[in-house]
């Protein structure tokens, strides 16, 4: 006998139903929210889904001829979203599962992109690229649930192109529109360009190009939004990949849709070879099929009383159907470096190549590459002055953008995670973490990769840091050194790093700033 379950999706603009039986898509019916001009109105948008639902539900079971009674469930976006238009969609699952006596099944709204980019791809172990309005995250299979390596740490990559596109006089939603302007740009602006480990921020990004809109051709900020933006995700996809040696990748979420990311993404899985895939679009925006798969491979059930979470995320509850991966850190591989062992004058060093020109805007890999190279030489040098151990750079050739380092012996941390010792190992890099904030210096993409531990304590590849590191650039330290952690199953370990940073003056300061980090990069 089919297993049938009905998929509601209400989480922001879209309304939208789903069926799936026997694991198959079988179609969905959506309608979206447009509003005159401006962003959603959570509340007209409830008031949208409230009234299409009925419609979207008959017509779809119609065309595939299933009666409401021969479904085995009702799966719906618990969350995250926008609060009146979630709600709608959870009254609506309570109603149906009241009136036929069907089971209640919540589902993120995240997961149900993974699982239509998961089921798709076929791949086993992929690195997926999850991008939305409200969402911008790498995440990994983990311990039977899906684990978040890194994510914006402001708003999300769709919500800014809207917000760009909404200043420019765009009607929601923009981001399309703006991809077409984009094509008839090509001026590169000196725009704030945030990556912070597998991290990405793009704030910055949009209050630069928000002020020079009077001053700037519609095309070029245009243009400028999606290079910078989308060259940044494809960094931290190369960064997640190389670091722990996978080999896929896929990408799901409604901004999954634009040209730009896409040619972007398969040119850097063409100079790594890696295998990729990327969904159909009509699958890529909200749709009620993708909360019907996620339901028809669950075994959580709620109660009728169940409320919205509007900050539920992909990694808050057991995805026990995906089964169990185990990161494994590659030592001496760069994210979007090539790295490799030599000899300089007699001795053993280390050469180090940025690459990225054969797929990024050309200008922009420029200017990229040679920030990148200045800020970690001159942040090399300064941690050596202050007696922090770190390696010598012994030549430099901007031209194309490599440079020579002293050889290091030892291991980097992410690979000592199963020792006895770690957690005093932990504790002693906090306190070298201390010294370095200590001296205003941040790291930029303090993780287990980038410490290396022999008789003492190293920090490498500090490109990303400051020599005048303010409160936040101290804060993202801690947070992505607190992800790295738990990413490679030692989240515990946090403790034993803190016992050592508490070293640092401003340590209470510090940890705040860290809550409020984790906070703002949730659903809003």
């Amino acid at each position: 006998m089919s297993r049938i379950i009905v998929g509601i999706e209400s989480t922001a603009h879209t309304a939208s139903v789903g069926l799936v039986e026997d694991g198959s898509i079988k179609g969905f019916r959506s309608d979206s929210y447009r509003p005159s001009k401006g962003g959603i109105n959570p509340r007209d948008a409830a008031e949208h889904h409230r009234s299409v639902f009925p419609d979207l539900l008959e017509e779809l079971l119609g065309d595939k001829g299933v009666d409401i009674r021969d479904v085995n469930g009702i799966a719906f976006s618990i969350g995250p979203g926008l609060g009146p238009a979630l709600k709608t969609g959870v009254e609506m699952a309570r109603y149906l599962s009241l009136r036929y006596s069907k089971d209640l099944i919540p589902v993120n709204h995240g997961v149900g992109h993974l699982e239509i980019a998961r089921k798709f791809s076929r791949f086993k172990n992929p690195l997926f690229l999850y991008v939305s309005g409200g969402n911008t995250q790498l995440v990994t299979i983990g311990d039977h649930r899906y684990s978040v390596l890194g994510e914006t740490l402001d708003i999300g990559v769709g919500n800014f192109l809207d917000k760009i596109a909404r200043d420019l006089g765009i009607p929601f939603p923009g981001a399309p529109i703006l991809e077409k302007m984009a094509k008839s740009g090509g001026k590169i602006m000196d725009c704030p360009y945030t990556v912070r480990g597998m991290d990405v921020s793009y704030s910055g990004l949009y209050t630069f190009l928000k002020h020079r809109i009077k001053d700037e051709r519609p095309e070029d900020i245009a243009f400028n939004a999606q290079e910078y933006s989308f060259t940044s995700l494809a960094e931290i996809v190369e960064r997640g990949m190389a670091h722990f040696g996978l080999k896929e990748f896929t990408i799901t979420g409604g901004v999954a849709r634009n040209r730009r990311l896409r040619d972007l993404l398969a040119g850097m899985a063409k100079l790594r070879g890696y295998r990729y895939y990327f969904p159909e679009d009509s699958l890529l925006s909200d749709n009620g099929a993708m909360i019907a798969l996620a339901g028809y491979m669950s075994d959580i059930r709620a109660s009728f009383d169940v409320s919205m979470e509007q900050t539920d995320r992909v990694d808050s509850r057991e995805s026990s159907w995906i089964g169990k991966r185990k990161l494994h850190p590659k030592g001496m591989v760069g994210g979007e470096s090539m790295v490799q062992i030599s000899r300089f004058e007699g001795k053993d060093c280390i050469v180090k190549r940025r690459m990225g020109g054969d797929y990024r805007n050309r200008q922009l890999n420029r200017t990229i590459n040679s920030s990148r190279m200045k800020r970690e030489v001159r942040i090399l040098h300064s941690l050596r002055e202050n007696g922090i151990n770190a390696p010598t750079v012994l030549y430099v050739n901007v031209s194309d953008s490599s440079m020579i380092l002293s050889r290091l012996e030892g291991r980097v941390l992410s690979q000592l995670t199963s020792e006895d010792d770690f957690d005093e190992i932990i504790e002693d890099v906090g306190k070298v973490i201390a010294r370095m904030h200590r001296c205003g210096i941040s790291h930029g993409d303090l993780n287990l990769g980038n410490v290396m531990v022999s008789d003492q304590v190293y920090l490498i590849d500090p490109s990303m840091g400051e020599l005048d590191a303010e409160l936040e650039d101290i804060g993202v330290d801690i947070h992505l050194m607190k992800e790295s952690l738990a990413t490679l199953g030692r989240g515990d370990s946090f403790l034993s790093f803190k016992k050592g940073y508490r070293q640092f003056p401003r340590y209470k300061e510090v940890m705040k700033k860290v809550e409020e980090i984790e906070a703002r990069r949730r659903y809003t």
